[in-house]
């Protein structure tokens, strides 16, 4: 399944940026900087590679560089009325900053650990830490140079020394996930099929998108891909519709319509086609 590759956007002068996230809105995506995320407010699912945990308000987390990972609200996932919104910090930073064979130097150790185990994602119950580690995100922003990356340096050691700690996924992700950048019109179609696949998606849409005739770009995605653009859709839209079945209580008609569908008897037929399974199958195996 394609993840949505995000590009973040670094001041010249770091490698390594505070990123406020005030609501979770993105879908699954991945990125070559390791996260640092702190949850401000809101609960629900957080999904980090193969795996999923609860969070709340004051949970701490480390995701490795290009682990999946992905953000559902609880007010989502059990159809609440209520309007509670998900949101924290996080502190974004590439694997550049660090020395090759970082795992033979001394000096390192505890936190070449610390980003080893990244890549299964680390959650951190520590309430304390917690509070430590947000206020010095805070403070890096006014850090540039020798005096940023210090900071860093003490965020990582800090967290490389907490008892109380989970491991989130059972697969580690590591550098062979990134997408080749020769494909970028492919990573720009993924995109925007990631951002829009709750929409109603044309052709000529996506074409204009990515800049080039819709004919080539059938041609070359097939070709790149060994899958049509609107196989890759409805891939993108049943995945998340397997999440909403999985951990909310949504009906099926909800779920369909939250994952793009407006009729449903396509959105069955489709869901079976990908899962062999129809949604009332799927969600009475996954909580049986």
């Amino acid at each position: 399944m394609a993840i949505l590759e995000r590009k973040i956007i670094h001041n010249m002068t770091t490698l390594c940026s505070h990123v406020p996230y005030p609501q979770f809105v993105l879908p699954r995506h991945k990125h070559p900087e390791y996260e640092i995320m702190v949850f401000n407010q809101g609960s629900g699912k957080q999904f980090v590679g193969e795996g999923v945990a609860d969070y709340r308000e004051s949970d701490l987390a480390l995701i490795g560089s290009n682990v999946p990972h992905l953000h559902l609200c609880n007010t989502k996932l059990k159809n609440s009325p209520e309007t509670e919104i998900s949101g924290g910090d996080t502190l974004q930073f590439l694997p550049e900053i660090f020395p090759l064979n970082m795992e033979k130097l001394p000096d390192y150790r505890d936190i070449y650990e610390l980003l080893y185990k990244s890549q299964y994602g680390i959650r951190f119950y520590d309430k304390e830490l917690y509070f430590e580690i947000k206020q010095m995100i805070q403070e890096i922003n006014g850090l540039e140079f020798t005096a940023r990356l210090i900071h860093l340096f003490r965020i990582l050691e800090k967290l490389s020394q907490c008892k109380r700690t989970k491991l989130l996924s059972d697969t580690a992700y590591n550098s062979s996930n990134i997408v080749n950048e020769l494909n970028e019109p492919i990573n720009k179609v993924y995109a925007y099929l990631f951002n829009h696949f709750k929409d109603k998606i044309t052709l000529k849409e996506v074409a204009n998108y990515v800049n080039q005739n819709p004919s080539a770009l059938c041609r070359s995605f097939k070709q790149k891909t060994d899958k049509s653009i609107f196989q890759c859709l409805a891939e993108i839209r049943i995945e998340h519709a397997c999440k909403l079945l999985s951990y909310s209580n949504l009906t099926v008609s909800q779920v369909a319509y939250e994952s793009g569908y407006n009729n449903i008897p396509y959105f069955i037929k489709q869901f079976y086609t990908i899962t062999n399974r129809n949604p009332k199958e799927y969600r009475e195996q996954i909580n049986a």
